[in-house]
């Protein structure tokens, strides 16, 4: 549970300043923008970003589209994803992520959608589920995070938290992969002057099926629905969950 979460629902925990702070200094070194796009937390996330100092140089837009309706519209999710999965689903996190990313602008853009409770949650999706979608560039990755026990403030807390982390975690690999490719480009061409890398040669060689996390994690039997050929993007990894008992 993030350290006083329960003050409040537009409390903003030190957790989550410092998670901000640490994408906002990956923004800015790269000159990347950012948008969001949220459901259940109502406007949290961009609360959490726009905290920060100088933020109209970097955030570019945020949107709370919490109904189905307002997702299609807003967001270009689409309708029949939306009726056959639900809203809590990796096809809409990851609609809603593409829409911001689109509709903005920008090079990165994060979606949460979930239940934050106390009512709404069923045997598959119980309060405390959380899909969170996050692109950065052409690559996309989206998790299920679930958090039990939280009342509605402390679960919409721990929702933007964990969208933080993975967004972070999406960058790293991202540019991590990148410059992995270009050091190996540089080392096999050690006696050229100009060595030019690849960018599709580095996203293409993430691998799917590789997740970044290194505890607790439960590989879920949803798979993605949308396959990389009807996406034209690169996954950062299959949907993945993450459990904590709070």
């Amino acid at each position: 549970m993030p350290k006083n979460s329960r003050l409040g629902a537009q409390y903003v925990s030190e957790e989550a300043s410092m998670l901000a702070a640490r994408l906002v200094r990956r923004l800015k070194k790269q000159g990347w923008s950012l948008s969001v796009a949220e459901s259940c937390t109502g406007g949290l996330l961009a609360s959490c970003f726009t905290d920060i100092s100088g933020a109209s140089s970097w955030f570019t837009q945020g949107w709370v589209t919490y109904s189905n309706e307002s997702k299609i519209s807003q967001l270009g999710v689409n309708p029949k994803k939306l009726e056959k999965r639900g809203a809590v689903s990796h096809e809409v996190a990851l609609g809603m992520a593409q829409g911001a990313k689109k509709s903005s602008g920008s090079g990165v853009s994060i979606s949460i959608t979930g239940v934050a409770g106390p009512t709404g949650g069923d045997e598959g999706k119980p309060v405390g589920t959380v899909y969170v979608g996050v692109c950065v560039d052409e690559s996309y990755l989206v998790r299920r995070g679930e958090f039990g026990g939280g009342d509605r403030a402390s679960n919409k807390h721990s929702f933007v938290i964990f969208a933080m982390q993975k967004a972070i975690e999406a960058w790293d690999a991202h540019f991590g992969r990148i410059e992995a490719v270009r050091v190996a480009a540089e080392a096999e061409a050690a006696t050229d002057e100009t060595i030019e890398v690849d960018l599709t040669r580095a996203l293409s060689s993430i691998n799917p099926n590789l997740d970044t996390w290194k505890d607790n994690t439960v590989w879920s039997s949803e798979t993605v629905a949308m396959t990389l050929e009807e996406q034209g993007k690169v996954s950062l990894g299959d949907d993945a969950e993450w459990t904590e008992e709070q």
